[in-house]
Order: structure tokens, then sequence, then C-alpha cells
């Protein structure tokens, strides 16, 4: 594992800013993951957003992405990954902000398949965590959740040798605010950058209910597959 974390910091080339002059807190690895993209008007997504983040756009487009994927090994700084707890399916569906010109993302939803592991992650995280029913093979996601649904089935195509903007402006962030207008410090992750692959969706059922005015889940803009990066992360200060 130190060899791993060692080889995680030591890659920091593409990084847009340093990274936080402390010891990390936080492993944990973010595997098989598919990312939906669907472009929002700014008038809506400002609704969704706390004031006090600015919102992020490319070229005067802005973006709401599902992502779809299995936390693997979480532990903290010192400890071990614990079966049970480390591992687990999540569904986020964020979007993407500015705070003193830093980009990140923010998350508007986050759904965790077991229950303890997500009411953990929730008081030590402070994020929006809710436990849902997940349950997933390569290429199926299913989630039930108290407001939403989630029903998708695909393929992985060939790795994307030519990546855009878009896609590492959608794909490479490295911190994430939380609704917390008292303390605006984002928290800092890490990790080599994404491997990102074609995909095609066989099918696709999704429903917010607090989001299905804004968005049509089932017509994304952009989708890409990823089988995954390890990841430090920081507390923040």
């Amino acid at each position: 594992m130190k060899k791993e974390i060692q080889d995680i910091i030591s890659y920091k080339k593409h990084r847009p800013w340093e990274m936080p002059n402390r010891h990390w807190f936080w492993y944990q690895e973010w595997n098989d993951v598919l990312f939906l993209h669907y472009q929002i008007q700014e008038k809506d997504l400002r609704k969704l957003v706390p004031d006090f983040l600015e919102l992020d756009s490319f070229e005067g487009s802005y973006f709401v992405s599902v992502v779809a994927f299995t936390m693997n090994q979480i532990h903290i700084r010192n400890t071990f990954p614990i079966g049970y707890f480390s591992n687990f399916h999540e569904v986020n569906l964020r979007t993407y902000v500015k705070n003193k010109n830093k980009p990140g993302v923010y998350f508007l939803s986050i759904e965790a398949e077991k229950l303890i592991p997500t009411v953990m992650a929730k008081l030590l995280s402070g994020l929006p965590y809710e436990h849902s029913n997940i349950v997933r093979s390569p290429n199926f996601y299913y989630m039930n959740g108290k407001r939403s649904q989630i029903k998708i089935d695909f393929t992985v195509g060939n790795k994307n040798e030519n990546l855009k903007g878009i896609d590492l402006w959608l794909t490479e962030r490295y911190c994430l605010y939380k609704d917390n207008s008292k303390n605006q410090i984002p928290l800092e992750v890490h990790h080599k950058p994404w491997d990102l692959y074609h995909c095609e969706l066989k099918n696709l059922e999704i429903k917010y209910q607090k989001f299905n005015e804004y968005l049509d889940f089932n017509h994304p803009s952009l989708y890409h597959y990823s089988p995954g990066v390890k990841v430090i992360a920081w507390n923040q200060n």
C-alpha cells in the first residue's frame, strides 16, 4: 500500500495547483466508473447551488453529471481497509463550481449501498450521503432510493486516446465543496489522470424526483467509462 500511495503522490504534473502541504487523511479507490453528463440551463443550476459558490462552465455551457461507481479499500491514514465498511457501490449527482477561482465539484446527491458505511461517510465527510438499494454487475447498474431510480445497461469500447477539452474539464477535478458558507475551504483530492473509454448505452432509465424538472436524465450529452483511479484525500483545515 505504501508503494501505491507513493506512486500516486509522485505523479503530479497534471495537477492544476499544488497538493496540500500536509499529510493526506483518506485512501480510497473509485472503480468501474460510469460518467453521464448533462447540459443544464444556468438559471436552473443557480437554484441548486449555494450562492457562495460560483457556477463553472465550459465555453458557456453548464453541466450536471451522474457518476456511478464502486468504492473500494477506503480507510483512514495509518489504518487498514475492512471489507464490509471499505467496499460499497455509490452513485452521485454532481455539478461544477468555483470558489476563489479554484474549480471543483459540488454534490447535489450522494447515494451509497450499505447502511452503516453510508452513515459513517456522512458523519466523517459532512457530505450529503443517503442509503439506497444498489446492485451492479460489470455492465449493469441498478439503484432504487427514496427519491431516485436508476437502471443502466452498457458496454465498454476502446480507450479514448484523443481526449478533448470537455472530457478533461468534466473529469479532472481535484477538490470538492460542501454546503457550508461558514467554512468555504474545499476538500482536496489527488489521483493520476483518468483513463477514459468509449461506451455504448444499451438501456438508460433515470429519475431524480428533485431534479427531473431541470434535466432529461435519459438523454445525456456525453458519457464515459473508466476502470477507475486510486485516490488520496485531505480533510479540511
